[in-house]
């Protein structure tokens, strides 16, 4: 619905009479708002190839005026080219949307970009300039006393938990899943809970971990959110390394790789390396053609059987 609005407005068809400019504005203005809505669908239901298409083509159309529409779209396209691993494709576009939005003064739309500029500098090896642009995305919301500020701190916990800050990391992340339980948001309690997952795990407590991302289970079978469940997998998968289960750890790895692949959500570069560091202990501890049964394993199930899965390692009632 939302391109065929859009390429009906590029063309003017159907539009033989006077009067047709401020029609096929309108019909312009409705296709990216359609496009603008739907971003998030294909976010968190990992329609992301899809999205992809629709965005490049709503940029194009939005490009001749540009402005807070071509802002959003931009952010859009660039949100879901960081989930399929191209965060050097996306650094630009959440580059271009800033601009517009210090052009227009809206500040909210500036932290926004400054969040996700902050996020792919990280996935780009770049945890320094990441920290930066977080803190001044704070400091903004909080200015604002704007609600999304939970998502921003979780962002922040996350950089210092990976640089091994696990206390501050700890700190930043209670006050996100404090802040987004207020506002009702249960797709960012998950991305804390899993947060702070990582970090008991760096503590050195797996149990704990354990405990903790046992709770977003019954999110996981209810949304349809394939990027959560992925990240999900792989944690799950490094506590199972922690705890000394290594062939549980290999499916929980291998499911997490067979709907990465199937979905198009891939590892950026660190986050491959990182991962690798995590399985590498449980990887050593059995023979080569057990663990790549493992993966194999894994990699047959579909999304429901991987969530049962979860559920079995985590020694979790259905």
């Amino acid at each position: 619905g939302a391109a065929s609005t859009g390429e009906g407005a590029s063309t003017g068809e159907g539009e033989s009479t006077g009067g047709g400019g401020a029609a096929q504005g309108e019909r312009l203005a409705t296709g990216l708002r359609l496009v603008h809505a739907l971003t998030q669908f294909w976010d968190r239901h990992s329609h992301v190839t899809e999205g992809r298409r629709w965005l490049q083509r709503a940029m194009d159309l939005a490009s001749a005026d540009g402005g807070a529409p071509l802002a959003r779209m931009a952010h859009g396209l660039g949100i879901l080219l960081d989930e399929q691993g191209d965060a050097a494709a996306a650094r630009p576009l959440f580059e271009r949307s800033l601009a517009i939005w210090r052009e227009l003064g809206d500040r909210e739309g500036q932290a926004r970009e400054l969040n996700s500029l902050a996020i792919v500098h990280r996935h780009l090896g770049d945890p320094d300039t990441a920290r930066a642009l977080l803190e001044e995305a704070i400091a903004i919301n909080r200015e604002l006393g704007s609600s999304w500020l939970g998502s921003v701190l979780a962002n922040l916990g996350q950089l210092e938990s990976a640089a091994g800050r696990l206390d501050r990391a700890r700190e930043l992340l209670r006050e996100a899943l404090v802040m987004d339980q207020r506002r009702g948001d249960p797709y960012s309690e998950v991305i804390d809970r899993q947060s702070l997952a990582l970090v008991s795990l760096r503590a050195g407590r797996p149990r704990e971990a354990r405990d903790t991302l046992a709770g977003i289970f019954g999110y996981l079978a209810s949304s349809g959110n394939t990027y959560v469940l992925v990240n999900t997998l792989e944690v799950a998968a490094a506590i199972s390394t922690a705890l000394g289960e290594a062939m549980p750890a290999a499916r929980l790895a291998g499911a997490a790789e067979g709907i990465r692949q199937a979905s198009g959500l891939l590892l950026s570069p660190g986050e491959v390396v990182m991962l690798e560091e995590y399985l590498a202990p449980a990887r050593a501890a059995v023979p080569a053609e057990e663990w790549d049964a493992g993966l194999a394993a894994g990699r047959a199930l579909s999304e429901p059987a991987a969530i049962e899965l979860l559920r079995s390692a985590h020694d979790v009632s259905a």
